[in-house]
């Protein structure tokens, strides 16, 4: 497997959106478009952030912007589920990294960031309750169909992390 070779510094979207600076349209395009020209060109995402809104407000920058997709790294993170407005099926805040969720996660945010593949993604956190074997085959699975092309985890210790 290629190794991934990121940036020394990555852009964490977290705080872009409704969790934060709340950027316009405009003031977010403008924001990347900076970004790039300061050659930063790695971008963190989580389905999350905004409330699952923060994705889709990045991707319409790149809907906009085509060129863009392929000066940038997209990463992203998965396996939280968290109560939103726009996610009434949430019940209650959770850790979720099985199989089904980490695939239905990678589709909602490729179609969400207006991409084919992401670059890297990683579980945002440690679910006591995981099953390596449900991971390895969800990432096995988005492996093969390109969708994603690297893997890892956030948040994690050591050894949570050689158990996957």
């Amino acid at each position: 497997m290629k190794k991934i070779s990121l940036p020394r510094l990555v852009i964490g979207a977290m705080r872009l959106g409704s969790w934060g600076a709340q950027l316009n349209k405009t003031e977010l395009e403008i924001f990347v478009k900076g970004c790039l020209e300061l050659g930063l060109t790695a971008f963190d995402h989580a389905d999350i952030y905004g409330d699952y809104t923060t994705e889709a407000e990045f991707g319409d920058v790149l809907k906009r912007n085509s060129s863009l997709r392929s000066q940038i790294q997209l990463i992203t993170k998965c396996g939280i589920r968290m109560l939103a407005a726009n996610r009434p099926n949430h019940r209650i805040k959770s850790y979720d990294s099985s199989a089904a969720h980490i695939v239905k996660s990678v589709e909602t945010s490729l179609q969400n960031l207006h991409s084919d593949y992401l670059d890297l993604l990683l579980l945002h956190r440690p679910d006591y309750l995981m099953e390596p074997d449900e991971i390895a085959k969800a990432f096995d699975h988005l492996k093969e169909q390109g969708k994603v092309l690297h893997f890892g985890a956030s948040n994690f210790t050591p050894s949570q992390f050689e158990m996957l």
